[in-house]
């Protein structure tokens, strides 16, 4: 739920990282950086260290390349969690030790685990939850099952909304590449067909509740915000975006601190910057 999180769990970047399941052409845009990329993790896991209390680091699996993003594995509401069953086969080995860390931390009381319903699958980066409401895309790799799942584990905690990713959007990978938070009341979304589509469907299941940030880059519409953080609020967007940096400067409250991460190595790697941690 969208509240003053205390802890992030974030888990070490794989040393077979650069084998990871992408959708992107990395014939044209070339191969990831494995130097690189872990140098923007270490920076990441920084910054969000410096915006919450406590940060837990789950440790790599090597045979599972994109173990780091933790963000797929977990969906947590208040003291209640789900361990996902993931859209794509080859991930799904990444949830256990992922769980067994949860396990450990004392505001998750209850984890309900999804493989134990057959045919169910959820990927985290489909899911934005905000007070009373849970929004889930319809993807290639989260299904009605899984929706399903959520709205009886989190019932009574948050109403679940199934957006259909596959009639509004085409082929967009995941709901947050589209939309994310930057509090409880404004969404980021990206200024195009696809994600005003989401918006509206929004708007029309909760009547009207939020307000808009409007960006021209898709990868820059995934924010990782943290609103309750000491000494001032916080956000973390991408660089090498400058209209969609230019705009956020614009419409965020000037007391707000925005934070600039180069991830170009996970781009790359279809990652976005909520991917790579849980909050809770």
């Amino acid at each position: 739920m969208f509240q003053s999180p205390s802890i992030a769990l974030v888990r070490r970047l794989s040393p077979s990282f650069a084998k990871c399941v992408t959708e992107v052409d990395l014939a044209s845009v070339g191969p990831i950086d494995m130097a690189k990329a872990a140098l923007q993790h270490d920076a990441y896991v920084e910054a969000v260290t410096k915006c919450i209390g406590t940060v837990v680091e789950v440790d790599h699996d090597e045979n599972h390349p994109d173990c780091c993003f933790i963000e797929d594995t977990l969906v947590v509401c208040g003291d209640t969690a789900v361990a996902n069953c993931l859209g794509h086969e080859s991930r799904r080995g990444e949830v256990h030790q992922v769980a067994k860390a949860l396990e450990k931390v004392p505001a998750v009381t209850h984890i309900a685990r999804m493989a134990d319903h057959a045919g169910a699958h959820i990927d985290g980066g489909d899911v934005l939850t905000l007070p009373g409401h849970q929004f889930v895309g319809l993807s290639k790799r989260s299904n009605a099952e899984g929706v399903e799942f959520l709205r009886k584990t989190f019932a009574g905690k948050v109403s679940v909304h199934a957006i259909d990713m596959h009639k509004l959007t085409g082929t967009t990978l995941h709901l947050k590449c589209l939309i994310s938070a930057l509090d409880q009341e404004t969404i980021v979304v990206v200024d195009n067909a696809s994600g005003r589509a989401v918006f509206e469907e929004m708007q029309a299941a909760t009547n009207n509740a939020y307000k808009a940030i409007f960006v021209p880059d898709q990868v820059a519409a995934n924010v990782l915000s943290f609103p309750s953080a000491k000494p001032q609020p916080s956000v973390l967007i991408q660089a090498n975006f400058p209209e969609s940096e230019a705009i956020f400067r614009k419409e965020i409250p000037s007391h707000w601190n925005i934070m600039t991460l180069d991830m170009s190595e996970f781009i790359k790697a279809d990652g976005a910057l909520t991917c790579c941690s849980v909050l809770i």
